[in-house]
């Protein structure tokens, strides 16, 4: 389980095609924690698990279903991903919780800066809404995010300058693909109403 506070920033160093999918290796410096074979970490959301690592660089596995769900198939040499640790019993639940199973993958269709924000807005397939509402959570890219809109098939939300400066937000373009976990509480109730 994670929060969807970003720990992290992390580059990749190689994306290699191998049997059944791809292993993807990515530095990150400034570890403050003991990262082991076995362990998980949240890349841009989603769940992996370290394979290997030497020095600041880990290696994980890319299954052909992490490549069909999520938007890591569009990373490159060099792209930059957000990193979380997962949760442990000492640490703050500062966003909400969010397990690295990303549901699908959204479309960046604006982008502007208000003051010292960031409006952001992202086109989501419509058969995700009824895990969101506005003012709930949810979870781009691996980053916790309140939703301030629901329109049609858009959500709006908005971006504070901590998160903007120390996410890959502030690399994000129009048209960028994202991942998205919608409210894991909300996919809960969603089954026990339809049981």
């Amino acid at each position: 389980m994670f929060t969807g506070i970003v720990e992290n920033i992390g580059k990749i160093v190689s994306i290699d095609e191998v049997k059944q999918g791809y292993v993807i290796s990515i530095e990150i410096l400034g570890l403050s924690i003991n990262i082991s074979n076995g362990d998980s970490v949240a890349v841009n959301g989603a769940c992996l698990t370290v394979i290997e690592h030497h020095n600041n660089i880990f290696s994980f596995n890319l299954s052909p279903e992490t490549l069909k769900l999520t938007s890591l198939k569009s990373l490159n040499k060099n792209s930059l991903v957000n990193i979380e640790f997962p949760l442990t019993l000492n640490k703050f639940i500062s966003g909400h919780i969010t397990t690295g199973h990303v549901d699908t993958v959204g479309i960046i269709v604006n982008i502007l800066q208000k003051i010292d924000s960031w409006f952001l807005q992202i086109k989501i397939n419509q058969i995700y809404f009824k895990y969101i509402v506005q003012k709930g959570s949810i979870c781009i890219d691996g980053v916790s995010l309140t939703i301030n809109n629901v329109d049609d098939d858009m959500i709006d939300l908005m971006i504070i300058p901590h998160t903007y400066e120390n996410t890959i937000i502030n690399g994000y373009e129009i048209g960028d693909n994202v991942n998205i976990e919608v409210d894991y509480i909300a996919k809960h109730l969603e089954k026990l109403k339809n049981d």
